[in-house]
């Protein structure tokens, strides 16, 4: 091979090399958005899950930048500097939240931009978004352990539920009685049944004080006719006239037995006098006296003989009749 020929092909390999080299720089600078129009926004999160420089950022699903730096700010705070397409300035607005999110189930990590459907202005150079807390793995595993562990503790318990039920005296075998069945249908009817009577005596009910509202029956006449009531009403204070002036009465009664007790009037000095009732007893002593020796006397004169003739006459007259 001539020399000519080697140099030819030494040529032609270092221009295939430099344009795959151009390429490569071209696709790596357009993934870095290092020769299109670009602008830097920023927002904080308190943890990153992992997300580091490079890494794309999405809005609608769409990837329009990429994460410039990751930076720790605090001991709580990390500050994400992402920089996008100029194309997509005008459809970000100030009110759109940035979350970090995973490319896929097990992917990179990435920046996503989620927007807010309320009126807001468009996003500038170095805005900060707001964020919101990312999904941790670890804590999303523990909460799938917990929950295992309930499920498991659910799944025991519905065995043996379920064990239960099959049972002979369990409460299955007894819905599946149809004695039981026919026994409940019976009594639910007998309930209707009750429940119409219910319904009937309440009407009747009702269909009385309506009566009694209209002043039907003797009720009804009592509870409505203002002529009674206005009666009573005058009996009523007649009665406590009469209790009033029977209370006088009583009180003054009172007062003679009390007078009586004393000894005072012709009753208390009767009642009290002790040497009257001996005067009388006395009396009615001589009386008796008098009269026993008066019916001597009136003897001894029907047996004398002026008046002798006179008493056996009117004796014939009293045994005629």
């Amino acid at each position: 091979m001539s020399e000519g020929t080697k140099n030819i092909r030494l040529g032609l390999f270092v221009i295939i090399a430099t344009i795959l080299l151009i390429t490569a720089f071209y696709f790596i600078g357009k993934k870095q958005n290092l020769f299109g129009d670009t602008f830097r926004i920023n927002a904080r999160f308190h943890n990153v899950n992992g997300l580091m420089q490079g890494n794309n950022v999405r809005y609608a699903g769409i990837n329009v930048g990429t994460v410039e730096s990751v930076e720790i700010v605090s001991d709580s705070t990390v500050e994400v500097i992402m920089l996008l397409e100029k194309k997509a300035q005008r459809f970000i607005k100030t009110n759109a939240l940035a979350s970090v999110g995973t490319d896929g189930l097990m992917g990179n990590k990435l920046v996503n931009i989620n927007s807010i459907n309320e009126p807001a202005p468009n996003i500038s150079e170095n805005s900060r978004l707001q964020t919101l807390s990312p999904i941790e793995m670890d804590e999303m595993v523990r909460t799938l352990n917990v929950t295992n562990e309930n499920i498991k503790v659910i799944s025991s318990n519905l065995r043996n539920i379920t064990d239960k039920i099959n049972s002979k005296n369990s409460l299955w075998n007894l819905l599946l009685d149809t004695i039981v069945a026919e026994n409940v249908k019976s009594t639910v009817v007998n309930l209707k049944l009750m429940s119409n009577r219910g319904l009937l005596i309440t009407g009747d009910l009702s269909g009385m004080m309506n009566g009694i509202k209209k002043g039907k029956g003797s009720i009804g006449a009592l509870v409505t006719d203002t002529v009674l009531s206005s009666e009573i009403s005058q009996t009523v204070v007649k009665l406590k006239r009469l209790s009033d002036t029977a209370a006088i009465i009583t009180g003054d009664l009172s007062q003679v037995i009390k007078g009586i007790k004393q000894g005072k009037g012709t009753v208390g000095v009767l009642l009290n006098d002790t040497s009257l009732i001996y005067n009388l007893n006395k009396s009615m002593e001589s009386v008796k006296s008098g009269a026993y020796n008066f019916n001597e006397n009136m003897e001894a004169v029907k047996h004398s003989w002026p008046f002798k003739k006179y008493f056996r006459k009117k004796s014939k007259q009293i045994s005629k009749k």
